[in-house]
């Protein structure tokens, strides 16, 4: 699934998929389902680190580039935007996560085709 969701001013395309999960983990070294299943709940450096995934999915379009991103290129992407125009993205990004997971044909419906990228 695909969205365009604005952070600041700058429009980006993300992805959620089945994989997305498995290149964070092999970019961050981390377990997101794990990191968000914690007393804790959903971190916001960890949700930024999720919105940086799927936006490079859906940017590069391919699981092997998004799997050889670092954290160099993490720290690059942040540098884009001001802290607080991220922060208020996260939500929206956030819910379009989950709705990919739940697999609801409404989150499809209102899902961009990737062929508007």
């Amino acid at each position: 699934m695909y969205k365009k969701i604005a952070i600041g001013n700058v429009e980006l395309m993300f992805c959620a998929n089945g994989s997305v999960n498995v290149c964070y983990y092999n970019v961050f070294h981390e377990d997101f389902i794990k990191e968000i299943s914690s007393e804790s709940g959903m971190e916001t450096s960890t949700m930024m680190k999720m919105a940086f995934i799927m936006a490079k999915f859906a940017e590069l379009g391919d699981r092997k580039a998004v799997n050889r991103m670092t954290e160099d290129n993490y720290c690059d992407w942040l540098d884009q935007f001001s802290i607080g125009e991220l922060i208020e993205a996260l939500p929206a990004i956030q819910e379009f996560y989950m709705s990919s997971s739940r697999g609801s044909a409404d989150a499809k419906k209102n899902s961009v085709e990737p062929s508007e990228k």
